[in-house]
Order: structure tokens, then C-alpha cells, then sequence
């Protein structure tokens, strides 16, 4: 990179969120660049679980090869009282080191310029060429870019975020989530992801087990105590279904972040988990982070016409932040205790639940990207 070559839009974050934005903005005609920090295919901690409709918002269908050897179509939630409940839907299952360099691959191909092991350092606004100066880090070499947006998809860790809003962070991270790697032989389905609802092993959402290749995933998520909550559970599952083998690997990830949606302001706009759009009740935010990017251009695109781009923005993701705010409200009350997580999951609800979603996931086959319904309802 020149110290001063001009895009019309910058991109930090080379995720879902990130590529998604610069594709549809390479697209849409924009001279586009993709920054991403690490060298890729780079690792992210992170489920790597979505449903079919994923495929929609990214614009795209998933090569198989893209995709885990298994595959997850079955679904097993476990009570606080050992209760099994049982469903089916089929699920995407990906690896993201493999899936996000694809992603990187289709913003190139529509004509992003990217760039990994290139980090975005700072960035100032000149206002008298209504352009953000972006500083750049790459191969020990401090350069500078110009724009006329600039979109932060740099994650729950956001040096976008943090320079517009330095009060949404804490000083000590909140908690961590932890996943643990385990390959050998166990008593488990290789198509079947298992859920497990109880405080003492996940007090925020649900503890986590499947298989991912030949690796089977052990994970949980937790305010307090992560590593204690994250062991707990290993042992119960490493008695409960027989494990016989090693973890190979352990992995975890906190942020000092706090829950609040922030979609950034003027020509900054921010996208996926910089935004603050990880919605713990329905335990996923791919599909969030995807959405958030195509609507972040979409605003852009409306902003040619002479309108304020954050402005457009926050009013097309009107709808999800009202969700994911009432998604956190119940959130609250279900995880409050054992008893009301108990209550919440029996055979009725999990019934009535599941129909809810075999009809969104037949209505979402016709509907355009914006306005899927987004699963678990």
C-alpha cells in the first residue's frame, strides 16, 4: 500500500461481518478495502454452527468442502434435571479458520482489495475532504489510507469501537467463553448437537457438545469462575458418556466489552460483534454479524443520495437490536435458576418451540436476506 492510496470504503476485520461488507460493497461498485490483522487462514474461537438460511445472507451457497466432514441435523437439550429433549434441523457446521478465508476469498473475487497481517492502529476524520484518514500497521511498516467510510468489523476487541467509545469498556473482562478439544472415542452421536441448560456448568446461555471433524467441541460460557464452570463441565461429560482419549487442545476468548449496541456514528459504522450484536438467548451471531454488514453498505449506498449513512443504518437495524434487546430480558428470567430454566424447557414449550421453527424455516426459503427470520425464534 502507498502512504496515501483513497478507497471509498475501508473494512478492519476480515470475519463474517467484515467480508460480507466489503463484498456487497465491492458489489455495489465501491473501490473497496478489507483489512484483516492476522495472517490468514487465521483461528477464531467460535461455535461454527449456523443454519441454511446463513447461506442467504452471505449471498452464497457453502461449498461442501467448506463445511465439516459430518454433518448436524439432530439436536439434544438437556434439562437442570437430566430431562431429554429431542429435535431435528439441520445445521451448518464450519471450521471459521476454513470458512472465513472462503468469505475473504468472494470479497477478492468481487473486487475488495484485502489485505491480512495489516492492522488498523487509529484513524482521524478530515473534515474538510469528508474523508477518514485510516493508519495502518503492516509488515512493520506504518502507512496511511483515506476513505470516505470506514466500517469496524475488528470483533468484541474493536480499536474502531474504542476510539469512538472508550465508557463501553470495561477494565477487567466480564468472563470468557472456553471451548475443549477432545479426540478419541465417546458415547455421543456425530450428528447430534447437545445442549446442556444448567447454572453449574453454563449461567448464561447453554454448555455445548458436538463433533467437529474428528474433534469433538466441550465448551461452555460463563460471567464468573469460566475456567472452574468450563472443567466442571468436562468432568460430567468425560463420566457421563465414557470419553476415552485426550484433549488436544484448549481455547478461550473474553472481551472487557459491554453488552451495549453501538452502530457507530457519522462515517464510522460498525458491524458484527464490534457493534455489540451477540445474542447470547439464541447462542449464535453469525447470522446477526452477516446482516448487520450487508445493511451497513445498503446505508452507504442510500447516503450517495445525500442522506446521513449512521442514521440509515440505525434505522435498518431497528428490528434487530429490538430483538436482541428483548432476547436479553428473557434471557435474564430463564437463567435466573435452575427451577425457571426447568420450567421454561418442558416437553410443551420445546414442542410449540420446534413448529415455531419448521415454519420460520420453510417461510424463510422465500424470503429476501433482510428479512429472514432469524432461528431459534
Amino acid at each position: 500500500m502507498s502512504s496515501m492510496e483513497e478507497y471509498d470504503i475501508i473494512v478492519a476485520g476480515g470475519g463474517v461481518a467484515g467480508s460480507v461488507a466489503a463484498r456487497f460493497a465491492a458489489k455495489s461498485g465501491f473501490k473497496t478495502l478489507l483489512l484483516e490483522k492476522f495472517k490468514t487462514p487465521r483461528n477464531k474461537p467460535c461455535s461454527g454452527i449456523q443454519f441454511q438460511y446463513f447461506e442467504k445472507l452471505i449471498g452464497e451457497k457453502i461449498p461442501r468442502e467448506k463445511l465439516c466432514k459430518n454433518e448436524l441435523f439432530k439436536v439434544q437439550i438437556i434439562t437442570p434435571k437430566g430431562k431429554v429433549l429431542k429435535g431435528k434441523m439441520k445445521m451448518l457446521n464450519l471450521w471459521r479458520s476454513t470458512f472465513d478465508s472462503w468469505l475473504n476469498s468472494l470479497a477478492e473475487d468481487a473486487g475488495a482489495d484485502f489485505r491480512d497481517k495489516a492492522l488498523l492502529i487509529g484513524f482521524n476524520e478530515d473534515k474538510s475532504e469528508n474523508k477518514i484518514i485510516v493508519k495502518v500497521l503492516a509488515e512493520g511498516k506504518h502507512t496511511e489510507v483515506k476513505a470516505r467510510y470506514l466500517i469496524g468489523a475488528d470483533g468484541m476487541l474493536s480499536r474502531v469501537r474504542r476510539k469512538l467509545r472508550q465508557q463501553d469498556f470495561d477494565r477487567k473482562a466480564s468472563g470468557a467463553a472456553i471451548n475443549y478439544y477432545f479426540v478419541g472415542e465417546a458415547n455421543l452421536d456425530p450428528n447430534t448437537l447437545y445442549m446442556f441448560y444448567k447454572r453449574e456448568f453454563c449461567p448464561l446461555m447453554f454448555a455445548w457438545v458436538y463433533l467437529k471433524d474428528d474433534k469433538w467441541v466441550i465448551g461452555t460460557v460463563a460471567n464468573e469462575n469460566p475456567l472452574e464452570c468450563a472443567e466442571r463441565f468436562f468432568n460430567y461429560v468425560s463420566g457421563k458418556y465414557g470419553l476415552r482419549g485426550e484433549i488436544v487442545k484448549r481455547e478461550g476468548f473474553s472481551s472487557t466489552l459491554k453488552s451495549t449496541v453501538f452502530l457507530g456514528e457519522g462515517r464510522v459504522l460498525l458491524v458484527g460483534d464490534a457493534a455489540g450484536l451477540v445474542d447470547l438467548y439464541r447462542g449464535v451471531g453469525m447470522d446477526n454479524a452477516a446482516l448487520s454488514g450487508r445493511l451497513a453498505v445498503k446505508a452507504i449506498t442510500n447516503a450517495e443520495e445525500g442522506l446521513e449513512a449512521a442514521k440509515i443504518y440505525e434505522n435498518l437495524m431497528k428490528k434487530v437490536i429490538k430483538k436482541k434487546e428483548a432476547n436479553e430480558k428473557k434471557l435474564m428470567k430463564r437463567h435466573s435458576s435452575n427451577n425457571e430454566l426447568e420450567k421454561s424447557l418442558t416437553p410443551l414449550n420445546m414442542l410449540k418451540g420446534g413448529l415455531r421453527m419448521l415454519v420460520a424455516n420453510q417461510i424463510n426459503k422465500i424470503l429476501p436476506p433482510e428479512k429472514l427470520i432469524f432461528l431459534p425464534p
